[in-house]
């Protein structure tokens, strides 16, 4: 039997409890920005502060296959946000706040993995939306997801 350091002990004891796994990986890269067809104030879908927002829209990359996942989401022909999503332990929802009009819209998402996604959603007079869009990639495939709700969302 060898013996050891104290120092080289305590390391090996972090990486076996995963403390030090990943050290030698890149960090996220910021969120995406919203895009700039919905940061003007004329804009008929426009990002706004949660509390004037009447569809807070999530999105999120959810695949441990692809790391970093190049989404797009257009609503009603305007783009909200064009930009590189990281997994980031699979719990990294990306919020942008949208006011519109009431009424039915139609929402267009797609990944630089083939994914797309279309749906239709109605924005009532009185209250607010809430919804998101998941990314998720295994063994070659990808999806994206959707769900709408009148209540706010929990993420695990």
């Amino acid at each position: 039997m060898t013996a050891r350091s104290p120092l080289a002990l305590v390391l090996a004891l972090l990486l076996a409890a995963g403390v030090l796994a990943g050290c030698g990986d890149s960090a996220p890269g910021p969120d995406p920005d919203p895009h700039g067809d919905v940061t003007s104030s004329d804009a008929a879908v426009r990002i706004v502060g949660d509390d004037e927002a009447d569809l807070l829209l999530y999105v999120s990359n959810q695949s441990f296959d692809e790391e970093q996942v190049d989404l797009t989401v257009v609503i009603d022909g305007l783009t909200v946000v064009d930009g590189e999503f990281d997994v980031a332990g699979q719990h990294n929802w990306v919020a942008f706040p949208l006011a519109m009009e009431p009424g039915d819209h139609e929402l267009t998402a797609t990944s630089d993995t083939g994914a797309e996604l279309r749906e239709s959603f109605r924005i009532p007079r009185q209250g607010k939306r809430y919804a998101v869009i998941d990314h998720w990639g295994e063994d070659g495939s990808a999806e994206l997801t959707w769900l709408i709700q009148r209540e706010p969302l929990a993420f695990a």
